[in-house]
């Protein structure tokens, strides 16, 4: 991982502006939850993506989309004079989108032979709560790669409702 400082200044710049920005590679898909499902072991009520909506494999970086459902029951528990969705799940919509881009990768890499693997988190680096996600919500969810070593892949991630950045993290992947 990089210096914390060199962290630190990544998650500052990323507070004002999006992760990553759409270039040439980036191709549009429209990748929903069955999609999803054959990438990552999560499901309902935990699989925390809607879809996937953009994929770059020359930036290592995917898009995605979540609606928060004013039913969900963790809104009734999570201040329930004003819901807000909890921090700990904007991670894992993080973590989850994370997981998907390393399968789509690893998937290119099976037609090369390699084997198949299974991405695990090990470590949450930073973590930072920028603006409330509240129910009704549309949210998109960013995540590229900073780090790849065979073994692990450090991850950032980036939760925005528009142009509001509600929460950025940098997090660890390694494969079991």
């Amino acid at each position: 991982m990089p210096h914390p400082e060199a962290r630190e200044q990544f998650l500052r710049r990323s507070a004002r502006t999006a992760l990553w920005r759409h270039g040439l590679s980036t191709r549009k898909v429209s990748m929903g939850q069955p999609e999803i499902e054959r990438l990552i072991p999560h499901r309902r009520p935990f699989l925390l993506l809607d879809g996937i909506t953009a994929v770059d494999y020359e930036q290592r970086a995917a898009e995605g989309v979540r609606r928060i459902d004013p039913e969900d029951p963790v809104l009734a528990g999570h201040f329930p004079a004003n819901p807000i969705y909890p921090g700990v799940l904007l991670l894992e919509m993080m973590g989850q989108l994370g997981l998907c881009m390393i399968g789509l990768e690893a998937r290119q890499a099976r037609q090369d032979g390699l084997p198949q693997t299974e991405p695990r988190l090990i470590r949450i680096h930073s973590a930072v709560f920028l603006a409330p996600v509240m129910r009704d919500d549309e949210v998109t969810i960013r995540s590229i790669c900073l780090e790849d070593n065979g073994l692990t892949h450090v991850l950032a991630g980036q939760v925005s409702r528009g142009d509001v950045h509600c929460a950025l993290s940098v997090m660890e992947l390694c494969h079991a």
